[in-house]
């Protein structure tokens, strides 16, 4: 009786210490990214070099990695995208990376919820694959980032970066599609002249449909008998424009 109750209590202690949490050794990061209408948000954890080679090393070339550590690294768009050129719809995926010497396979794979790399990797799960080149940085990063560069209201730039490695795609957001539907659906012969002004400065500056930005600053300006001067302005651009 008195062994089994020393096992008992034995068995008791494992299972209390292993409700311990301890600290993990990859940092879990998130990153929220907006383009246009298009809102962006990347889970992710980052390993460190700790005076290790990163790919060829850590991660072997020409093998499937998670693109992190620990979890799957996940990505959702809130709207469809052009990753790279192609088509890739709105939703959740698994950033998963081939890694070589001189190019990367990116991959957007269906199913999120692994820990690392699926399993059993499906072909069928990938929503789409894309090829970028390889650029040899001078300095080394030391902590494993993901990020988004040159961005503006209708692109930016998906960039990882490890070691003297780094990768980038090109993410184009539908925003000049999804503010011509908002004009379109919005725009009432009851809008305000800030309205009329804001739609025809939007098409100005997007070279979009110039006679219909000329009909809007007109709208504009007869609805508001003291416009601001940069009415005025924008009309004058339009007219000059629409004459060449």
């Amino acid at each position: 009786m008195k062994f089994k109750t020393t096992i008992l209590a034995l068995l008791v202690a494992g299972f209390s210490y292993a409700q311990i949490q301890f600290p993990q050794a990859s940092s879990k990061a998130e990153v929220e990214q907006t383009i246009g209408y298009t809102d962006i948000e990347i889970d992710y954890f980052r390993p460190n070099l700790n005076n290790r080679a990163a790919f060829g090393g850590l991660v072997p070339y020409g093998e499937v990695w998670r693109t992190g550590a620990n979890n799957n690294t996940t990505i959702d768009f809130s709207t469809d995208v052009l990753v790279g050129g192609k088509q890739l719809a709105k939703g959740k995926y698994s950033l998963y990376t081939i890694p070589g010497k001189t190019n990367w396979d990116i991959i957007f794979y269906k199913t999120t919820e692994n820990w690392g790399n699926p399993k059993q990797w499906d072909e069928s799960q990938i929503a789409l694959k894309v090829n970028v080149p390889v650029q040899t940085l001078t300095n080394k990063v030391e902590t494993f980032t993901i990020n988004f560069d040159n961005v503006n209201v209708n692109q930016g730039d998906l960039v990882i970066t490890w070691d003297n490695v780094k990768v980038n795609v090109k993410v184009e957001a539908p925003t000049k599609k999804i503010a011509q539907e908002n004009i379109s659906k919005g725009l009432k012969a009851d809008s305000s002249a800030r309205d009329f002004y804001g739609a025809a400065n939007y098409y100005f500056l997007n070279n979009l449909d110039l006679k219909k930005a000329q009909e809007w600053i007109n709208t504009a300006l007869e609805k508001d008998a003291k416009a601001p001067q940069h009415f005025k302005d924008l009309k004058a651009k339009i007219d000059s424009a629409l004459k060449k």
